[in-house]
């Protein structure tokens, strides 16, 4: 990945940019600290694609796991049980 100043991301912006959309990752500092990172926005999207699936499949697994155990639990009142773990110290 190249790293690039903020001061010459202004004066090179174009060259930068054509180097991104031809795939390149930079990240841009300030100060010597990371500032950002541009990325194609081709890996922007696969990467957005699959942070998409990993969360409609942990919510998937969230309303299986409450079907399943709603039944068992009963109705949780989670204020009652915060007070009662505080009156027990």
């Amino acid at each position: 990945m190249r790293t690039v100043t903020t001061l010459t991301l202004r004066k090179k912006l174009g060259q930068v940019l054509d180097q991104v959309a031809a795939g390149e990752r930079v990240m841009i500092t300030r100060a010597n600290r990371p500032l950002v990172v541009l990325v194609p926005a081709s890996d922007y999207a696969a990467g957005a694609a699959g942070r998409r699936r990993r969360l409609e499949t942990a919510a998937t697994r969230v309303a299986e796991w409450r079907a399943e155990y709603a039944a068992k639990l009963g109705r949780v009142d989670p204020v009652a049980l915060v007070r009662k773990d505080r009156d027990a110290r």
